[in-house]
C-alpha cells in the first residue's frame, strides 16, 4: 500500500468550550462564515463507558485523561487499553470497542469497507529511534542507513556509512541488533514510512504499512509495544519507539539517535522540531482525515511525525454513546480540556489547536459532529 507522504501547522485560537452537567450544547450548524460550529456535548443522561484499544504509543495520553474527564463529566468513563495500532483499528470494525487508537490513519481499502468509520486526530506525535552502545552517547543516522541495518546491509556499528554520518565518534565493531513490533502496529507504520520516503531500495521492496514483509536479520529481536521495546533493547540493539515512551528509554540508559530530515539536519523530537513538521505539512486535509506528516520540508522539521487518531463509528446504537464520544473528543482537543500542556507535556505530545491550521481544525470539528445515535 502507498499513499502521499505529507504533513501540516500554524497556531490558532482555541475551541468553544465543552460543556458540561446534565445538558448538551445545541447541534452542530455552519456559521455565516462556513466554519462548523462545535459538535453538540454534554454528560449523557445515563453512564457510558468508552472503551478503547490499540495504539501503545497513543495509550499513555489517554490514560492520563481518565480522571480528568470523568471529573467534568461524570457520567463518562474512558477504559482505554493497548494491544497495537492494528488491533485499535479492527476492533472498531468490528464494534469490539467505542473506539480505537491508531498511529496509522486507515487505509483504502478500510474506508471502502467501512463507510461509516471515521479515523479522527486528537493530538500529535512522534517517533524516536533508539540505540543502546555504552559509551556512545550521540549518534547520527539517515533513512537509508537505516534501511540497510533493517535489510541487513550493515551489520556492525562501526560500519563505514554510519562512520561517514558520525566524524570523531569511536564506533565499536559491535553487531547490529534491529529491533521490530509483533504483530500489527502503528510504530511499524510511521518507521517503514520514514524508510520508505528516504530509501528506493525500500520503497520498492519492504514497503510500509502497519505490518511489513522484515528482511530476515540475523540476531534480530522483536517485541509487542512500545515499552516491551524499551525492554528487550540490550547491548548493540536498534529500535523504534514511539514518544510517549521515551523517559523509559532515558530511564533504561538508551540513546536517541538524530535523524536526518528533508534539508539535511540531524533532529531529535522535541516539540518544536514535531511543530515545525506539522507547519511544512497540515495545510490541508483530506475528507478522511488520513495525512502524513512523515519527512517534511523546512530545515526544523523533525522527520516522523504523526497525527494520532481514534477510529470510531460515526453511526452509533445510542444516543448516549454518540454524546458521549462527541464530548470526549471535543473535550480532548480543547486546551482547556484533553489538550492540557500538564498532560500533553507526560507524553511528549503537542496539542491539535497549537499546531494545525483553522481550516483542518474546522474539518476535525466537522467529522466529531458527523457522530449521531
Amino acid at each position: 500500500m502507498r499513499t502521499g507522504l505529507m504533513g501540516g501547522i500554524a497556531v490558532f485560537g482555541a475551541l468553544a468550550v465543552v460543556a458540561c452537567g446534565g445538558s448538551s450544547t445545541p447541534a452542530a450548524t455552519s456559521s455565516s462564515s462556513g466554519t462548523p460550529a462545535p459538535a453538540a456535548t454534554g454528560n449523557p443522561t445515563t453512564a457510558v463507558s468508552l472503551t478503547e484499544s490499540g495504539s501503545t504509543l497513543l495509550l499513555p495520553f489517554l490514560q492520563e485523561l481518565v480522571t480528568p474527564l470523568t471529573t467534568q463529566y461524570s457520567n463518562i468513563t474512558l477504559a482505554p487499553s493497548g494491544g497495537g495500532s492494528g488491533k485499535g483499528i479492527t476492533d472498531a470494525i468490528a464494534g469490539n470497542s467505542l473506539m480505537g487508537g491508531t498511529d496509522a490513519y486507515m487505509s483504502p481499502a478500510q474506508f471502502t469497507a467501512n463507510q461509516t468509520l471515521a479515523n479522527i486526530p486528537i493530538a500529535v506525535s512522534a517517533q524516536g529511534v533508539w540505540f543502546n552502545l555504552p559509551g556512545i552517547t550521540s549518534l547520527k543516522l539517515d533513512g537509508d542507513v537505516l534501511a540497510k541495518i533493517y535489510s541487513g546491509t550493515i551489520t556492525k556499528w562501526n560500519d563505514p556509512a554510519i562512520a561517514a554520518l558520525n566524524s570523531g565518534v569511536t564506533l565499536p565493531a559491535t553487531t547490529i541488533i534491529p529491533l521490530v513490533r509483533q504483530g500489527s502496529a502503528g510504530d511499524t507504520f510511521l518507521f517503514t514510512s520514514f524508510l520508505s520516503a528516504t530509501s528506493s531500495t525500500w520503497s520498492n521492496g519492504p514497503g510500509f504499512g502497519t505490518t511489513v514483509s522484515w528482511p530476515k536479520v540475523s540476531g534480530e529481536g522483536s517485541a509487542s509495544s512500545n515499552p516491551g521495546m524499551v525492554a528487550a533493547c540490550k547491548t548493540g540493539c536498534i529500535a523504534y519507539i514511539g514518544v510517549s515512551a521515551s523517559a523509559a528509554a532515558q530511564t533504561a540508559g538508551l540513546g536517541e539517535a538524530m535523524l536526518e530530515n528533508k534539508s539535511g539536519a540531524f533532529l531529535t523530537p522535541t516539540p518544536t522540531t514535531v511543530a515545525a513538521a506539522v507547519t511544512a505539512g497540515a495545510a490541508s486535509i483530506p475528507s478522511n482525515l488520513a495525512l502524513s506528516l512523515i519527512y517534511q520540508d523546512g530545515a526544523q522539521s523533525y522527520p516522523i511525525v504523526n497525527f494520532e487518531y481514534l477510529v470510531v463509528n460515526t453511526t452509533q446504537s445510542s444516543t448516549d454513546d454518540a454524546l458521549a464520544i462527541r464530548t470526549f473528543l471535543e473535550w480532548t482537543i480543547d486546551p482547556n480540556g484533553g489538550s492540557q500542556s500538564t498532560y500533553l507535556a507526560k507524553d511528549n505530545f503537542v496539542g491539535l489547536q497549537a499546531s494545525v491550521p483553522a481550516s483542518v481544525l474546522s474539518a476535525i470539528q466537522a467529522k466529531i459532529a458527523s457522530i449521531t445515535g
